[in-house]
């Protein structure tokens, strides 16, 4: 069951949403803030087992501008719930830290340090410390692997198909659509690709180029299946649920992956790495190639089906839980039972062979002569690419 205090323009469709009952706390009866959030917690405390929070907080208030409140998570642990925590990004990103990862990064053009994220190395890398040695085990994702000590690399983004369909194969004619739906255009590097689309233009090539902030879910998600080609982000060094949200309409996707270690099977990963570097030699090849944006699209839907579905999630997680949570054996020999027959299913799964293009995931180096005769890689680059 998920629990928000407060939601945004993307979503509102929660199991427990106490927007409107927080705000009427804190508009009503602000001396009993505290109160309301400690019986809140006692509430939860005798419907659940395990509790799953991002760094940012818990359900009592965070001391600090981010974090697990350290009275909450001794509580928690001392009454023996299993307490796991994930980050998101700005809930654990620290300026120097970030800088030092290379050229492009997610700190490299913030308009304004210390706004959007923890962004202080030393505070921050206390509290954080202070968190994982709380909780029944640190998890992290991606680029955020970075900031968390101790993580457990899990990939946690779920995706439901059910809600996702898959749309039509990208035309093969007309102009090139391009959907492009930041929520910050600076942490994404929209400028470089709106530059990149208007030298081709220049050039004669005919590009569409769509770009959405402050928009619903189900908006991005109608877009997206119109274009033939979704942009995420070009400095980060790591995907998000744009991209998989994008691959699961069956749309070839631009994004800059930093390492093929972020991924989950790298080498089934359909992904058209890019940075500012390389973004125009890229576009370029899609456009002189776009009988291959149909396979490439098809292969991203596949992929989320195999590795991050509902299922797929649900799958690590049972892994997660049988190495640290010490549950009963009623509860492994559920997850083992369910872990079987996901195993069964990806078993069955015809494989496709036709998606492969020369921008794999950490293969940003890439120049446009190194590319072979066809345009294309015939095998998987090796792992430590």
């Amino acid at each position: 069951h998920s629990l928000v205090f407060v939601t945004y323009y993307i979503s509102r469709g929660f199991d427990l949403n106490l927007q409107r009952m927080t705000d009427a706390a804190v508009h009503w009866a602000p001396g009993l803030l505290m109160t309301y959030y400690r019986l809140l917690l006692i509430y939860l405390m005798l419907r659940y087992d395990v509790f799953h929070f991002f760094y940012d907080r818990g359900i009592l208030p965070p001391v600090t501008r981010f974090g697990i409140a350290p009275e909450e998570l001794d509580i928690l642990r001392q009454s023996g719930k299993r307490v796991y925590g994930y980050a998101y990004g700005a809930d654990v990103r620290r300026r120097e830290a970030t800088l030092a990862l290379g050229k492009w990064n997610f700190c490299a053009e913030c308009p304004d340090p210390g706004r959007f994220c923890v962004c202080d190395d030393e505070s921050g890398a206390v509290l954080m410390q202070g968190m994982c040695d709380r909780l029944t085990a640190a998890v992290a994702m991606a680029d955020m692997v970075t900031y968390v000590p101790g993580a457990r690399h899990m990939d946690y983004w779920p995706i439901d198909l059910d809600l996702i369909p898959r749309a039509p194969e990208p035309r093969l004619d007309g102009p090139l659509r391009i959907a492009h739906a930041p929520n910050h255009t600076h942490f994404k590097g929209s400028r470089y690709l709106e530059a990149a689309i208007q030298r081709l233009r220049a050039e004669g090539h005919a590009i569409d180029y769509t770009q959405v902030q402050g928009v619903p879910n189900a908006e991005v998600i109608r877009l997206f299946g119109e274009a033939d080609l979704v942009a995420d982000q070009f400095i980060g060094g790591a995907y998000g649920y744009t991209a998989l949200e994008a691959m699961a309409r069956g749309k070839p996707v631009l994004t800059y992956v930093r390492s093929r270690d972020l991924v989950v099977e790298p080498g089934e990963c359909p992904l058209i790495d890019t940075t500012p570097d390389t973004l125009e030699t890229t576009l370029r090849w899609l456009l002189e190639n776009r009988a291959r944006l149909p396979a490439i699209g098809a292969q991203g839907r596949v992929y989320v089906e195999k590795w991050h579905s509902i299922a797929a999630v649900a799958e690590r997680l049972g892994h997660l839980y049988e190495d640290t949570g010490d549950f009963p054996e009623k509860v492994l020999a559920s997850i083992f039972a369910q872990r079987a027959v996901r195993e069964a299913e990806r078993r069955s799964r015809p494989e496709t062979s036709d998606w492969r293009h020369p921008f794999g995931v950490g293969l940003t180096s890439v120049a446009a002569g190194a590319l072979d005769p066809d345009g294309l890689l015939d095998k998987e680059p090796p792992r430590d690419a």
